[in-house]
């Protein structure tokens, strides 16, 4: 989290050419590097950077130092950790944290740390956020250039969204497409888990699945822990309840009826 210090902002701006965005000052900087760490790369951490740094905010010692950095490490990753360190706007803590993100980026192609970003989000229960990211990974545009493993990745994850949003027949047909790329137990499992809360009227995915409403019962019992909230968990503790009673079903609507509304609430 940035800390509220304001420093001047220089008349001419760094222009980021891949995404068309003007920075203004070292905050500036800081706050696009820290949301859009997957973008950090060559094109942009460079001398035309380090010569703005210089000349427009007179960060003379820390542009020499990245040149340096640059020149010996050849490490766009580490040259972003020394202008965050640098900048005086970062506790220890969300120190740690930043190296902790760009560690995980090195060696990454662009579309993995774009989908890393997503997880990020996904992690910090901003979902919206995340499914904009994975959503947009899957256009065609994408698609066309990405591993099976990293699609089935984003479909899961995908799926996890819709999940924690308790939209569950796009959870279910999310981890389903998952599961058919990569016939991991986790999407199998996740599948299953959504489709107790789906009526009869959903259509099952029983070709790829091999599944039946007992197993069914099995994996939401299994899978009963995964809420994020314990107002959330001690619901769907209640369903499960029902699940092992053979009578899910007569709770289900006013269960979801109450998450859906509780939801609304928090936004």
């Amino acid at each position: 989290m940035l800390r509220l210090i304001e420093k001047e902002k220089t008349e001419n701006p760094f222009y980021h050419e891949n995404i068309a965005i003007h920075l203004y000052s070292m905050e500036e900087l800081c706050f696009f590097m820290e949301e859009n760490t997957y973008l950090i790369d060559p094109s942009w951490v460079n001398e035309e950077l380090f010569v703005w740094l210089e000349t427009e905010l007179g960060e003379k010692k820390l542009a020499q130092d990245l040149r340096v950095t640059l020149r010996m490490k050849k490490d766009v990753f580490s040259c972003a950790e020394q202008i965050f360190a640098e900048s005086g706007f970062y506790a220890d803590r969300d120190m740690e944290r930043i190296r902790a993100t760009l560690n995980r980026m090195q060696g990454r192609t662009r579309m993995e740390r774009r989908k890393m970003s997503g997880d990020l989000f996904l992690d910090a229960g901003k979902y919206r956020q995340a499914a904009y990211i994975y959503m947009e990974l899957l256009e065609e545009e994408y698609a066309l250039h990405m591993t099976e493993e990293l699609r089935g990745n984003i479909l899961h994850n995908l799926g996890v969204v819709y999940a924690r949003l308790f939209l569950f027949p796009e959870a279910a047909e999310f981890f389903a497409q998952a599961y058919a790329l990569q016939r991991r137990q986790e999407s199998r499992d996740a599948y299953l888990y959504a489709m107790n809360y789906i009526d009869d009227s959903w259509p099952m995915k029983e070709q790829i699945m091999n599944l039946n409403f007992s197993v069914m019962k099995e994996a939401l019992e299994h899978l009963s822990e995964t809420a994020d909230q314990e107002e959330y968990y001690v619901e769907r503790k209640e369903v499960s309840r029902a699940a092992a009673a053979f009578d899910w079903k007569s709770s289900q609507a006013a269960l979801i009826g109450r998450w859906r509304e509780a939801y609304r609430k928090m936004m």
